[in-house]
């Protein structure tokens, strides 16, 4: 098998393991079972556990940057930005979806687990809070918005679409997701819509 093949195959192991047992439960061993390697090939990849958990928050955390970054791009009109958010918060719930255990890590053990792993966190949200403050700017422009302070807002969607996200994928019959982009798009933009 080529090198990076191997990798991804300890990668995508290290997430499902990493999913179903936690960050402290799992061991190395946990993670060559489910790859269905021997230990010794973890290490020839990897120091330790924590830097295949790194890379997993690491990646996930831009999955999501990256999602929000898409949606000023290329955008004009008023049109294009709400199709551009609409587009973007159903990404962002998919990810979530499909990546709730992920989600769960990155999010909930992550914190505190050590210092390198806090500061990840909070270059993301400082990150994240930055293109969705970018976000707003144009949406101010466009005169869809008042004014109002972009990063202050920035910060108040990200908690929202965070916990809204993290607490309804964990409900037994979770609403569909249409109808989660609508409610929150419309909790987060009337807020700031710009009166007549």
């Amino acid at each position: 098998m080529l090198r990076d093949e191997r990798r991804a195959q300890l990668v995508a192991a290290a997430r499902e393991v990493f999913g179903e047992r936690g960050y402290h439960a799992a061991t190395v061993d946990d993670i060559t079972r489910a790859a269905g390697v021997a230990k010794g090939t973890f290490y020839l990849y990897f120091q330790e556990k924590r830097e295949v958990y790194y890379e997993l928050v690491r990646s996930f955390l831009q999955h999501v940057k990256d999602i929000g970054a898409s949606v000023a791009h290329e955008v004009h009109t008023p049109e294009q930005f709400f199709q551009r958010c609409e587009k973007a918060a159903k990404e962002l719930l998919r990810v979530f979806r499909d990546h709730y255990s992920l989600a769960r890590l990155a999010y909930r053990e992550s914190m505190s687990l050590d210092a390198e792993l806090e500061r990840m966190l909070r270059e993301f949200y400082r990150d994240l809070a930055r293109v969705e403050a970018d976000n707003i700017r144009l949406g101010i422009e466009l005169g869809l918005f008042r004014p109002i302070d972009p990063l202050v807002c920035a910060y108040a969607h990200i908690g929202m679409v965070e916990r809204v996200a993290l607490g309804l994928l964990s409900e037994q019959k979770p609403p569909a997701p249409e109808h989660v982009v609508r409610e929150l798009l419309s909790i987060a933009f009337e807020g700031v819509r710009k009166r007549p």
